[in-house]
């Protein structure tokens, strides 16, 4: 035997005495070792977290108060990770800054499944938290993107040239008085003047699509309530707004299958209607000016029996664009524009409703429940 091998086996010894003493003293257990032990499930993603944006900062006195504030909020929308506490983490996270003596002014919330999560962002997002902080919530993977984003020197960004928008008033500078209607028969629509004596001349008839090889209204069409825009359905292209003296495109919407659109009084908000019971994204508002989608419904209300020969409760403007409104089972369900949130965020009860209607003058709601008439100010 070498000095070398002499010396390991002097070692190993030595770390069998200690290993044996560690034994005596109670530091392994007399179960057998399990060969296959159960681990959690690894998480790869972090789709089940999201960041909450825009929270007040406070001193370490009101962290509890926050704290427990915060949670009952985030906590109603899905299940907590780690609702016991293991590993000392509970689903919830809200920074302290020791320098600043104050919290960061945000939270990380973790929840069991990425719906939840998901659902926490589309209900949170604009959250007003209280007068002087709205909340801003965005995933957990698109925070840690944004956070290895390099800064760089800001540089304005050129002002694109200015396009003159199309006269949607042209038609009330006709200087012989005239109103325009419009007919659609068969594949064709078709604009006319007309003064009440003599026979109707056409304004425009879509010969600048026709040229192109394309129709310029394919199923149904409908004039703004300020007569600013005319909308024509395409079902495969959606809607499309034409305005001006010359029936300039001035708005695409997307809606697969539209079959009628409804205009907010004041033409701030157009809602898309393709009539299908099974899409839960049957109902589209849009915003006319920069074209976005701000909410989609489904063709009938939740606890409203859906049937093919039963028309589901209509949607309804206030005279201000400021609220829409539409019935549900024994309930109003009333958003607010422009974020189309629940006013109040919770619906009107009104058991035995049949029929609403607005004021045209004022935010005032007229009910016809059961034997009643009731009337509500919004």
């Amino acid at each position: 035997m070498t000095d070398a091998d002499d010396a390991a086996a002097r070692k190993q010894a030595e770390l069998e005495k200690e290993t044996e003493e560690l034994y005596n003293d109670g530091y392994f257990s007399d179960n057998s070792l399990d060969l296959n032990p159960k681990y959690p499930k690894l998480k790869e993603t972090f789709e089940t977290a999201i960041v909450v944006l825009n929270l007040p900062k406070v001193p370490q006195a009101k962290v509890e108060k926050l704290t427990k504030v915060v949670k009952k909020i985030v906590s109603r929308l899905g299940v907590m990770a780690c609702p016991a506490g293991e590993g000392g983490f509970d689903g919830f996270l809200m920074p302290f800054d020791e320098s600043k003596g104050a919290t960061e002014g945000f939270a990380i919330v973790e929840y069991e499944t990425p719906e939840e999560a998901k659902n926490a962002i589309s209900v949170l997002d604009g959250y007003k938290f209280d007068k002087n902080h709205s909340l801003i919530v965005t995933p957990y993977n698109r925070a840690k993107k944004l956070q290895n984003v390099q800064e760089t020197e800001f540089v304005e960004p050129e002002r694109p040239p200015f396009v003159e928008k199309p006269n949607a008033m042209s038609w009330l500078e006709d200087p012989s008085q005239r109103d325009e209607f419009v007919i659609r028969q068969g594949k064709e629509t078709v604009v006319s003047w007309w003064d009440g004596k003599n026979d109707p001349i056409v304004d425009y008839d879509g010969a600048r699509e026709k040229e192109a090889g394309v129709n310029w209204c394919e199923y149904y069409c409908h004039w703004s309530p300020k007569g600013s825009y005319l909308a024509t359905l395409v079902p495969a292209r959606g809607v499309i707004l034409w305005s001006g003296s010359s029936y300039e495109k001035v708005a695409r919407f997307v809606a697969p299958d539209v079959k009628n659109v409804l205009f907010s009084p004041q033409e701030n908000f157009i809602l898309t209607n393709n009539m299908r019971w099974d899409d839960e994204q049957a109902i589209k508002v849009y915003h006319i000016p920069t074209g976005k989608l701000l909410r989609a419904f489904a063709l009938y209300p939740d606890k409203i029996e859906r049937r093919e020969d039963k028309p589901p409760p209509p949607f309804q403007w206030s005279h201000d664009d400021a609220y829409l409104a539409r019935m549900g089972k024994d309930l109003i369900s009333i958003y607010s524009t422009p974020t189309m949130r629940l006013l109040d965020k919770k619906s009107l009860l009104a058991e035995g409703i049949h029929e609403f209607q607005w004021s045209p003058k004022a935010n005032v709601l007229a009910l016809w429940v059961s034997t009643n008439f009731c009337f509500y100010t919004v």
